[in-house]
């Protein structure tokens, strides 16, 4: 577990809350075997990774105890301590009769949900005794959590098995914090309103405080499902719904894997020799390539299989050379599982017969769980890996495979139907439906060369490492303490406060800092067209007379000046880089080694990069921003590769985070806003408490540097700040209010 999650949970969660995590799939499993009682740990990144959260925060996890041998390990009140190794959290299992789970199970949530959720329409089959038994097993869910509640509790619940249980448990427990992660797609209303009871779903999902989805699209999928069904007040800014008087807030929480593991295993010396008698074993050709999927029509194996035979078919010079390893895991032994089974084997019998030679096998497949120290090594030695989903909430194979890639040679094709797509810039895209061109992208990854192919796989690596699981579970559990502080002391929209917020304000020394771009100035589609107006510049003027101001922006000093244009404030620019004082620049991390060495890498950007048309390189100063949006796909590549050759050597005095479409480049240790603002208050506001008026993520850091110290208030619901503000307008108001307050 990363450092930074782990001094949160000590921090901000141990202290203060208790988790109480529930999902159909249980972390431990017992079995009766011939030898005994054996415990098996369930597989899966996402289960391993809670289950380390939970080692460490303690707190129950509750789920269906799936075992054999489930029943006979529990003591009193059907709980068992775990791990069994180190038991350090309380695993708590819930029962269902063979009825209840085959139409809960079985029925709605695989026969109606799954099918719905993944655009699979004619595979959806309703019957009223699945939702009557969905809606029992959501009960029996509640009722086995319900004693555990306590008012330090936050209820953390996962995936599309338990829509009805937070409108459940808010019916019970009306103050507590309830959050939901959606881990698979949510579909367009025009799918959605196939289902007999989306207006149900809705609801129930509503009595979440926060809903997690992995991708903006299903967030917004998910606004319009609400719009369309429910009598309610839908946000599409700030992803905010209200019914029934409350506030549930909806975020993009993208999924990852544990990336240092699957890198450590994928280095370690014992692997060579584990690929060289796999290689052997297999009779391996000289080039391979491997696709990891349960065996589930989402995942589109026929579509990637028509690809392979039409590839053989064209280029024959691969013949002898090339073998595709399928691994191909069967999880749900029911229709239609076993028959899109029965095709897919029937369609790697005929390439095989087709094309298998007596020394070479175009297609292995391996139909049982390969172990994931094991599993690497099928990764690290493919040439190319194929994800081919018809439609995937995220598909985290395509991670394992680039975090086991330390050799830099391979390339990805990826679906761009699945969520990944949205992150994994350098990854070749397919679309699985056009089976002809997937096929040509078979034999485009093949033949890549190997620089072009090094560059690909370093810019996949960068990002997966940047954005591993153990963030994605510390920026969920930072939105889960500050909606339950909210519910805890009453944070809510500034103005149902307001007039005990001025009180406090006119009685206190307060120190001003406010953002610029939506804040100040509302959103606009171009930076260059954010121009702050008259009215709100003389109102800055005449709070500085009474109180000390700062403009904190990403905008470089010298831009945010010349909007602002009152010589005597304090800026921040470069989210707090360089601070100004009113008369000079009084901190910048603008240093002649930090400009010489932001200099360098541009003009080496610039000469490297001038001839790729649709590049734009962003000098911001002490920072700089690479924007590919509008380079041609076939030129991604190129790109990639003149890009990390600029840039290497450097590595160990920038830092690279890449975005959408974009490669943001920052020195090593420069500031952020929240760095800026306690330095600014330690020169310049001591004995001050600091009022924070922000808009985006960038003055998250900011609101953390103040907590418990000052106020914190956004322009918007979705932020962990103390207040927030509907828009722009508010801000303005609020400001009035304060320059009323001091005359």
């Amino acid at each position: 577990m990363h450092s930074e999650l782990k001094n949160f949970i000590e921090k901000e969660f141990n202290k203060r809350k208790k988790l109480i995590l529930v999902s159909n799939r249980e972390p431990y499993v017992h079995k009766l075997k011939s030898g005994g009682i054996v415990v098996e740990h369930s597989a899966g990144g996402v289960t391993t990774a809670l289950d380390d959260v939970l080692r460490f925060t303690g707190g129950i996890w509750t789920a269906w105890g799936s075992g054999s041998a489930d029943r006979l390990v529990v003591g009193e009140d059907d709980i068992i301590e775990v791990p069994p190794d180190d038991p350090s959290y309380t695993l708590k299992r819930v029962w269902f009769t063979k009825r209840v789970l085959e139409n809960y199970y079985h029925g709605f949530s695989n026969r109606v949900l799954w099918p719905l959720c993944h655009i699979s329409l004619d595979r959806v089959y309703y019957r009223r005794k699945y939702w009557e038994d969905y809606i029992k097993a959501n009960f029996i869910f509640s009722n086995a959590i319900s004693p555990l509640v306590d008012n330090n509790s936050i209820l953390w619940v996962h995936d599309y098995h338990l829509c009805m249980l937070p409108r459940i448990m808010r019916e019970r427990f009306p103050s507590l914090t309830i959050a939901h992660f959606w881990h698979i797609p949510w579909p367009d209303w025009d799918v959605f309103r196939a289902c007999p009871q989306s207006q149900n779903i809705l609801e129930g999902l509503l009595g979440n405080d926060i809903i997690g989805f992995q991708l903006p699209l299903f967030v917004k999928n998910f606004l319009d499902c609400v719009k369309e069904t429910l009598d309610a007040e839908v946000d599409y800014e700030n992803g905010t719904i209200l019914y029934r008087d409350q506030h549930t807030f909806l975020r993009a929480f993208p999924i990852s894997i544990d990336y240092s593991k699957f890198n450590s295993l994928s280095s370690t010396p014992t692997l060579e020799k584990t690929i060289s008698k796999l290689k052997k074993r297999l009779k391996l050709p000289e080039l391979t390539g491997i696709g990891v999927d349960r065996l589930e029509y989402t995942k589109g194996l026929i579509k990637r299989l028509q690809a392979l035979d039409l590839f053989f078919e064209k280029h024959e010079k691969y013949r002898n050379r090339f073998t595709f390893i399928q691994i191909a895991v069967s999880t749900r032994m029911q229709e239609p599982y076993l028959s899109y089974r029965k095709a897919v084997e029937a369609l790697i019998l005929k390439i095989q017969r087709r094309y298998a030679t007596d020394t070479w096998t175009p297609i292995i497949y391996i139909d049982k769980k390969i172990e994931q120290k094991n599993l690497v090594a099928y990764y690290r030695m493919a040439d190319i890996a194929i994800i081919s989903s018809l439609y995937d909430g995220m598909n985290l194979v395509a991670k394992e495979y680039v975090a086991s890639q330390v050799e830099l040679r391979g390339v990805l094709l990826l679906s761009g139907l699945a969520g990944a797509a949205e992150e994994l810039e350098g990854a070749i895209r397919v679309n699985p439906y056009d089976v002809e061109n997937f096929a040509d992208s078979i034999n485009i990854a093949l033949k890549m060369p190997r620089e072009e192919r090094e560059t690909r796989m370093k810019t996949l690596r960068r990002h997966v490492s940047d954005n591993d699981i153990y963030k994605w579970i510390l920026e969920i559990f930072r939105t889960l303490i500050s909606t339950s502080e909210i519910k805890e002391n009453g944070r809510c929209n500034l103005f149902d406060k307001i007039d005990s917020i001025v009180n406090y304000i006119k009685n206190t020394d307060i120190f001003l800092f406010i953002d610029y771009d939506g804040t100040l100035t509302p959103i606009v589609d171009l930076p260059e067209n954010a121009h702050i107006p008259e009215e709100t510049r003389t109102l800055l003027v005449k709070l500085h007379k009474y109180i000390p101001v700062t403009i904190i922006t990403g905008r470089t000093l010298e831009d945010i000046r010349k909007r602002v244009d009152i010589e005597d404030i304090i800026y921040a620019g470069n989210h707090g880089a360089e601070i100004w004082d009113g008369k000079k620049v009084v901190h910048t991390q603008r240093s002649d080694h930090n400009l010489n060495l932001i200099r360098e890498i541009l003009d080496n950007l610039k000469k490297n990069l001038s001839d790729i048309k649709g590049v734009i390189v962003e000098d911001k100063g002490i920072t700089a921003s690479i924007h590919y949006r509008n380079v041609w796909d076939k030129h991604i590549g190129e790109l990639f590769r003149r890009f990390w050759l600029s840039v290497k050597g450097y590595e160990d005095r920038i830092r690279i985070t890449s975005g959408k479409k974009v490669f943001e480049i920052r020195p090593i240790h420069a500031w952020n806003k929240g760095d800026a603002v306690k330095w600014i208050l330690s020169k310049y506001g001591k004995n001050r408490t600091p009022l924070y008026i922000g808009d985006d993520v960038t003055d998250e850091d900011a609101y953390d540097a103040i907590r418990g110290k000052g106020i914190s208030i956004n322009v918007g619901l979705n932020s962990r700040a103390d207040y927030y503000l509907d828009d722009q307008y508010k801000v303005m108001e609020l400001l009035n209010q304060i320059l009323s307050s001091r005359r």
